[in-house]
């Protein structure tokens, strides 16, 4: 992460040079973006997510929902493009994006009902108890579930809070359609988690009660973790697709 920090930094010093500088707002919204991924993946977080489904889901919440949303609205593409040596760009980047299979998978994983259906569907699946437990106990599962959320979480979302005006793939309302839709289930899940009265994921031993939070309520603020701050990234979603219809509609005016 420390090197994608230093590359797209580089690049906005290029940028800067060729006369096409960055917005400091785009630079902290980046920064504030990568630090929900510290914090998700390299902070005492992480192992306290293999012993508290509360913990869990807050590591969740930051690498498929805020940390994906913030990116993406900080459009660092060309900052991290330009970043690159040259020699890195011309020679791996352009035949993987020229690669035809790439090309599919992208336009694929890209598509507004496929990128839906995945976003809601990494989260079900993977709360499934039998699965969850096993990603537990099972360091390469884990990675691929927290692989699958990430990936799911950016088409999502780039889907949703695209800020480009002209190349965007589907229009305001669609976008509002779509975000209030997959908020069903994840509220539902959320509720069900909550009030189950017994214990759903064997795999969390709560440090065997070493913070004072015993598995039940473990259990509980995990479930409220989903319901609540999960449903509340829809809301966050709201408010930046409204933002760009009144930035489009100011351009239009003037």
């Amino acid at each position: 992460m420390l090197l994608t920090i230093v590359v797209y930094f580089r690049g906005r010093v290029v940028r800067r040079e060729a006369g096409r500088p960055v917005g400091i707002g785009q630079t902290i919204t980046f920064l504030l973006g990568m630090l929900c991924f510290v914090i998700a993946l390299q902070s005492p977080l992480e192992p306290l997510s293999e012993h508290f489904l509360f913990f869990h889901q807050i590591e969740h919440l930051l690498m498929r929902g805020l940390g994906p949303l913030l990116l993406i609205l900080s459009m660092p593409l060309a900052s991290l493009l330009q970043g690159l040596p040259k020699i890195i760009r011309h020679k791996i980047l352009v035949p993987i994006i020229r690669n035809k299979l790439i090309q599919w998978l992208y336009n694929f994983l890209g598509h507004p009902v496929i990128a839906s259906i995945l976003f809601i569907a990494t989260l079900l699946i993977w709360q499934i108890p039998d699965l969850h437990n096993q990603a537990l106990a099972d360091q390469s599962l884990h990675n691929t579930m927290h692989f699958t959320m990430i990936i799911t979480g950016f088409f999502f979302w780039w889907l949703i809070c695209d800020p480009r005006q002209k190349t965007s793939r589907i229009p305001f309302g669609i976008r509002l359609i779509i975000l209030w839709a997959v908020t069903i289930p994840n509220t539902i899940i959320g509720a069900i988690i909550t009030l189950k009265r017994d214990q759903i994921y064997a795999a969390y031993d709560v440090l065997d009660g070493r913070l004072a939070i015993e598995i039940m309520l473990d259990q509980q603020l995990g479930g409220i973790m989903i319901w609540g701050p999960g449903g509340m990234m829809g809301l966050i979603g709201t408010g930046v697709v409204f933002f760009l219809m009144s930035r489009k509609e100011r351009k239009l005016r003037y």
